[in-house]
């Protein structure tokens, strides 16, 4: 952008002329890597990539800007990816909420943490491109032994941010490389590139957002105004200035606070008729003046599209709560399904629901399926987990806090929890643990319907939907002075109880229905067990519950490689249940010697499932490899009680 900027106030410098070294930016988030958030540099494991559930949480509230963004990165990776480079579109948390690769290097890229899901912000990793592109609002290389940590010390990553019209970072468009050449300055152009595409996303997003108000495209040429959009800026129907984009701020030293509300007419030397003139007409450039320097630019003018009448823009926005998640989750026991029905009841009420149950029981499943078959489902659902968040963190998490609030604190602030999910629903999980002072605040923001960050003496309006849920009892803490009572009565709208594992009636099926889900994950398709292993599984107490089996079942099923788990594969106390009920062996080497005719059917049958196994169980394959046919096989198998994976469960 060319604009001068004359315009600023006396002393005010725009942000992008201001004086910087990257190197210096870098040297200062190492010092804070190992000062403020004590990372190890030599820790060797990958960066962490969030589960889909918890991916989901960061995609959700980004869903307009992901689907503008989508078709700049498609464009920018087209250009990159023969050189080796992935591009990353990461949200204002560091992680990475959408993602293009080269398939071929899928395991190796997810190794190195470039990946959908990837967590790259300053306080995990240290020292890395797309964490200082969001601190410092700037497009940054960091290259080789730049990255903080080792693990990172292969890779090359440039990153610029994506800025909305109100100046905070909206996301962080990043490309990356596993392989590139030492020298730093080869990254030149792809930083180059990465910022020009950053800055296409930029407008696009602010034409969605003001598509429906006039929109004045400005650049310094005329012959480029067309192709190569420097600023933008947005009125309303009286020419006031409603927004403008970051590129015209910064070239004219203004903020978005000291432009919004000013009239059209006090910044261009046009009357706000011709201005409407031009975006009836065929449009044409406008030659405009910029009063407070005299210099002249070009604009487009855009007018705001049709309303679409209120009825059919419902029709096409709002989608249908889906309550098939929670109706899931009652199986076939008879207490979940009454815990699903009073779920259904009371949702959309203004009630707040408490969830008991042990640990693992599956209670924020349970909270994720109420936000899904609710009004709210379109909006955040952001869990909290009260009883993981040190004493001294909980109150910003919850409640965010502005800039210079504390020490460490971001220079732009942050939004709390509690903000996070306005419009959707908050769950706080393990509510018994939240300290008393906390949970003071909390009933302030339950009574009020508004929240106060930090540093902050303005309160901003919150509409939440609360599910809170505990294994502990909190009439007993009540009792002892650890919960306050007008808080129980604020969060015990309705409270359902979640039934143990080892409780339900339908545990039987729920273990089979686990155990064929946990296989299409590991190995895409339904995982099977021995008649052993199942019993094994079935008599279990499940002291840890829902997590508890999902957690043996993925183990159980790596350790089988696939195949159907046997007795061996669990671990020892749950083997031990099934041993103590199982007879003595029927035959020993000592004192009962094997037939000959046991020990040849026992070799036939070993040879066998040898086959078989090496086939695949594919009994066209194994018949051809023996030399027989495939109803040989097949009666053989029913002979020597041999069971296809597919058959058991």
């Amino acid at each position: 952008m060319a604009f001068s900027s004359h315009w600023s106030a006396p002393g005010h410098q725009a942000a992008s002329d201001m004086p910087w070294r990257a190197d210096d930016v870098i040297e200062r988030s190492r010092q804070r890597s190992m000062d403020v958030y004590r990372l190890d540099p030599g820790r060797g494991d990958p960066p962490r990539i969030l589960t889909a559930t918890a991916l989901q949480d960061h995609r959700v509230p980004m869903e307009d800007l992901l689907d503008v963004a989508r078709s700049g990165m498609e464009s920018l990776f087209l250009q990159i990816r023969d050189a080796g480079y992935v591009v990353l579109l990461a949200d204002a948390h560091g992680v990475a909420v959408d993602f293009i690769n080269n398939p071929l290097l899928d395991r190796e890229l997810r190794h190195a943490g470039l990946y959908l899901g990837s967590c790259w912000s300053e306080d995990k990793e240290g020292t890395c491109a797309v964490a200082l592109a969001n601190l410092e609002q700037r497009s940054i290389t960091v290259h080789h032994e730049e990255h903080f940590r080792v693990p990172n010390r292969a890779l090359t990553c440039s990153a610029a941010p994506v800025l909305g019209a109100d100046g905070r970072v909206m996301a962080v468009l990043d490309a990356s490389a596993l392989y590139s050449p030492d020298d730093k300055r080869s990254q030149h152009l792809v930083l180059q590139m990465v910022k020009s595409t950053a800055r296409m996303v930029e407008n696009a997003q602010f034409f969605r957002q003001f598509d429906r108000h006039l929109v004045l495209r400005l650049a310094r040429r005329r012959e480029f105004l067309e192709v190569a959009t420097e600023g933008l800026m947005a009125l309303d129907e009286g020419g006031r200035i409603i927004a403008a984009n970051q590129a015209f701020l910064q070239s004219v030293g203004r903020t978005p606070v000291s432009l919004t509300g000013a009239h059209v007419e006090d910044v261009f030397d046009a009357r706000l008729e011709r201005l409407l003139d031009a975006a009836q007409a065929h449009p044409e450039p406008l030659a405009l003046r910029l009063l407070h320097s005299g210099e002249q630019c070009f604009a487009l003018v855009r007018g705001p599209r049709k309303f679409t009448p209120a009825a059919t823009l419902q029709r096409q926005m709002v989608r249908i709560p889906d309550d098939r998640a929670l109706r899931a989750l009652a199986g076939n026991d008879a207490n979940m399904a009454r815990n699903v029905q009073q779920a259904l009841r009371v949702v959309d009420k203004g009630l707040a629901i408490l969830l008991q149950g042990e640990s693992g029981t599956g209670k924020e499943a349970f909270a994720k399926a109420i936000h899904e078959a609710s009004a709210r489902h379109s909006k955040a659902f952001v869990a909290v987990n009260c009883a993981a968040i040190p004493d001294t963190l909980i109150e910003s998490e919850l409640f965010g806090y502005k800039d210079g609030a504390f020490t460490g604190a971001r220079s732009k602030g942050a939004r709390g929890k509690i903000q996070q999910a306005h419009g959707g629903t908050l769950f706080l999980d393990e509510i018994g643990d939240m300290p008393l002072a906390m949970q003071t605040r909390l009933l302030r923001v339950l009574a009020e319907r508004e929240v106060t960050p930090l540093g902050s003496e303005t309160p901003v309006p919150v509409d939440i939907q609360i599910v809170c849920a505990t294994h502990r009892d909190l009439n007993e803490l009540v009792s002892n002075g650890q919960f306050r009572l007008d808080l129980f009565y604020r969060l015990n709208g309705v409270t359902l109880v979640l039934p143990s594992l080892h409780g339900r009636k339908d545990k039987e099926g729920l273990i089979r229905e686990l155990l064929q889900e946990e296989g299409r994950v590991l190995y895409a398709r339904a995982g099977t067990a021995s008649i052993h292993a199942l019993t094994a599984l079935q008599t279990y107490h499940w002291p840890g519950n829902i997590r508890q089996l999902k957690n043996t079942l993925r183990a159980a099923l790596a350790l089988s490689g696939g195949e159907p788990i046997e007795l061996e594969h669990l671990p020892g106390e749950i083997q031990g249940t099934m041993r103590a009920s199982m007879p003595p062996p029927r035959m020993s080497s000592i004192d009962i010697p094997m037939s000959p005719g046991d020990a040849a059917a026992h070799s036939e049958r070993d040879t066998l499932v040898r086959v078989l196994r090496e086939h695949q169980w594919n009994i066209t394959d194994a018949a051809r490899s023996l030399g027989t046919c495939r109803a040989t096989v097949y009666r053989r198998m029913q002979k020597l009680g041999i069971v296809s994976p597919n058959r058991q469960v």
